[in-house]
């Protein structure tokens, strides 16, 4: 198996799949309804929906990145704002964080392996540390919706 494969399937079990450390993002977010996706268990701190609409911008920002693009979200982009409260939106919101995922999975494989060492456009480390960077980016914010969501039970 190549390394890009070896990631795409970090990426996979951290999303979706059996993880190493414990439940998947998507595992954690099993069961959670639109009220304790829009909830602030913590004043300052973010809601469980703000969360699953952030990972989802970043997987298709580092997808655009693997396509050659020079981009950096603004901070509105970033954190994008929860409009709709609703449970048909909320569905919507995890729906869209899946195809996010399964988009930056098909660039990651299709991303020439051998250019993994070579620097993302306008960062100082490389598409490797970058693929390996977006997994740990879901992972740590898959932590931060398992305590949100205790923090609501």
């Amino acid at each position: 198996m190549d390394e890009l494969k070896r990631i795409a399937d970090l990426l996979d079990r951290a999303g979706h799949g059996d993880a190493w450390h414990g439940p998947s993002v998507d595992a954690t977010l099993a069961g959670v309804t639109a009220a304790q996706a829009a909830a602030r268990p913590i004043a300052d701190g973010h809601s469980i929906w703000e969360l699953v609409l952030h990972i989802a911008v970043w997987e298709r920002v580092v997808t655009r990145r693997f396509a050659g693009e020079e981009l950096e979200p603004t901070g509105a982009e970033d954190w994008p704002p929860v409009t709709k409260t609703t449970d048909d939106a909320w569905r919507r919101a995890v729906a869209n964080l899946r195809k996010a995922r399964g988009e930056l999975r098909a660039s990651m494989l299709a991303f020439d392996g051998g250019r993994l060492g070579d620097t993302v456009q306008g960062k100082d480390y490389s598409f490797y540390v970058m693929a390996h960077g977006i997994v740990q980016h879901d992972l740590y914010h898959g932590g931060q919706i398992a305590l949100l969501k205790k923090a609501r039970a």
